[in-house]
């Protein structure tokens, strides 16, 4: 009960197979881990996942709190200047946390969402555009 209101409710998460190991969750021995977005992975899958990236492999959120790390990635990306020929481009993106679109300025580093500040982003479309041209 205390958990009602607070968390992302996906119906019968738990009668779905593990997205890592692809066994079932539900008759496991192994205890499961609520993901930010409410996939369900076995605690040990989460944590042999982390070793290799930061995303749900079902819906590619955002699986903790990335907070420090884009504020790092805004320190680097601030401190890394483009080359001449990308300064001035700009890229469609998709933002795999809130699922917002946005057109922001090209980063080899990352590309941050306007909206929700994360650089959990895919580019939409392979155009880019410079901003000389908008």
């Amino acid at each position: 009960m205390n958990l009602q209101g607070k968390h992302k409710c996906i119906e019968n998460v738990s009668r779905q197979n593990c997205p890592i190991c692809l066994e079932d969750i539900h008759t496991s021995r192994v205890v499961a881990h609520v993901l930010p977005c409410g996939h369900l992975l076995h605690r040990t899958c989460y944590e042999e996942m982390l070793k290799e990236g930061y995303r749900c492999p079902l819906c590619m959120h955002s699986a903790l709190d990335m907070t420090r790390y884009w504020r790092q990635l805004d320190d680097e990306v601030a401190q890394t200047p483009m080359p001449s020929e990308y300064q001035n481009m700009t890229v469609d993106i998709l933002c795999n946390d809130c699922n917002g679109r946005s057109t922001v300025q090209f980063h080899i580093l990352g590309m941050k969402c306007k909206i929700c500040e994360s650089y959990n982003t895919a580019q939409a479309g392979g155009r880019r555009v410079s901003l000389d041209q908008q």
